[in-house]
């Protein structure tokens, strides 16, 4: 109810450019996610998959978590099963939930950007994502996750508004209840509102008082946002602590991969993002990391100049995704297939921060967006065929 009446909404509220903008890419990703289940045969699964598809069926025959091959059911957030219940294979909510993650995303892109080749840009590289195609492919949690997460940013880019404020509490609340993962997006949130949000208000004001933290119109949210996204946490763990019996530490045990194994095997895969993986590695990593410093330098040069209310929540952008990605090459989780489904969560976010590179950097007009439009065919191309491969 509340994604269609916010559609219509933001429809309605849009000039024929943006609905233009609107139409293309969203007709683009319903006949792309369609196409990838063409079949009838539902998403594909994993592991993983039979897990949440066993855990939803014994809820509803048990009313409690399964228990396979003697393995309790703790490796996974608790909330992804109870929603298995409602659309079993998850074909039609995978389908919601890229489309809602798009709806979510055009709206923020229109917000925050000027410049009509930027927005189009945006437009396109997110109906070309390989990334995004294959985490609704499967019966995985991603999907719901980063729809709740997108929402979660979402509401906070309106946090002002106390019309958006709950929903902020209740999309913190259902990305962590979706993956444990989550628990890096709640850090990032939180650090990022004291840092960039609550501190400067009070460093910026001539009387320096205590008082000052309460009366920020943001300490109110950050409370309940805290209260909100932990629950999940603290249940899922209160639940694998009772079903392993005093031997919970053992699930945080890191993985046999090095620190710079992990910086490796995420650089392969966001390379590949950006370019065929016939290049050998050495130099698709070289110039990813090239790319990546010539982005922070312009990046932080550019964000110092600005102190508006979509730059500031540019930076916050950055930040969480900055946090996670730290989070995740330090806790080197899952195993090395699954750094591109790990990864594909950040995309829209990356987008997002490219545009604004994109929106402000003083460049030649047609050399920049002649290469960044260009750079699309490639990715685009590469959706066709995993969509092609997928069927």
């Amino acid at each position: 109810m509340f994604s269609t009446l916010f559609l219509l909404k933001l429809f309605k509220k849009s000039d024929s450019n943006s609905k233009l903008r609107f139409l293309i890419g969203f007709f683009v990703v319903l006949i792309f996610q369609i196409w990838s289940t063409w079949k009838g045969e539902g998403v594909a699964k994993t592991h993983d998959s039979f897990q949440y598809l066993k855990t939803a069926e014994n809820l509803i025959l048990h009313y409690d978590f399964i228990q396979t091959d003697a393995q309790p059911y703790i490796v996974w957030a608790l909330g992804f099963p109870f929603l298995l219940i409602l659309f079993k294979d998850s074909v039609f909510f995978n389908l919601i939930c890229i489309l809602g993650i798009y709806v979510l995303y055009f709206d923020l892109i229109e917000k925050l950007f000027q410049k009509s080749l930027t927005k189009w840009w945006l437009i396109l590289a997110f109906v070309s994502a390989t990334p995004l195609y294959l985490i609704h492919h499967f019966v995985w949690s991603e999907p719901p996750f980063l729809f709740f997460l997108m929402g979660s940013s979402w509401a906070f880019y309106y946090l002002i508004d106390n019309k958006k404020r709950w929903l902020f509490y209740l999309f913190g609340f259902l990305f962590c209840a979706m993956r444990n993962a989550g628990l890096y997006f709640v850090i990032g949130t939180n650090t990022g509102m004291i840092l960039f949000y609550i501190l400067p208000f009070y460093f910026n004001s001539e009387q320096k008082n205590i008082k000052l933290f309460y009366q920020n119109p943001y300490f109110k949210p950050l409370v309940y946002f805290s209260f909100s996204s932990l629950l999940p946490i603290f249940l899922w763990w209160l639940h694998a602590k009772i079903k392993t019996k005093g031997h919970f530490d053992t699930l945080y045990n890191l993985a046999l991969r090095t620190f710079l194994e992990e910086c490796l095997n995420y650089g392969d895969i966001l390379s590949r993002w950006l370019f065929p993986p016939s290049i050998t590695l050495e130099i698709r990593i070289a110039i990813l990391s090239i790319v990546m410093i010539l982005f922070l330098i312009y990046f932080i040069k550019i964000i110092k100049l600005e102190t508006d209310k979509s730059s500031k929540f540019i930076l916050f952008i950055f930040w969480i995704t900055f946090v996670y990605l730290v989070g995740m090459l330090l806790s080197r989780a899952g195993m090395k297939i699954d750094a591109e489904r790990f990864l594909a969560i950040i995309y829209p976010f990356l987008c997002i921060l490219i545009g604004f590179f994109l929106d402000r950097i003083q460049v030649n007009h047609y050399l920049k967006y002649g290469i960044t439009f260009l750079g699309l065919i490639y990715p685009f191309l590469r959706t066709l065929k995993n969509i092609i491969f997928w069927n």
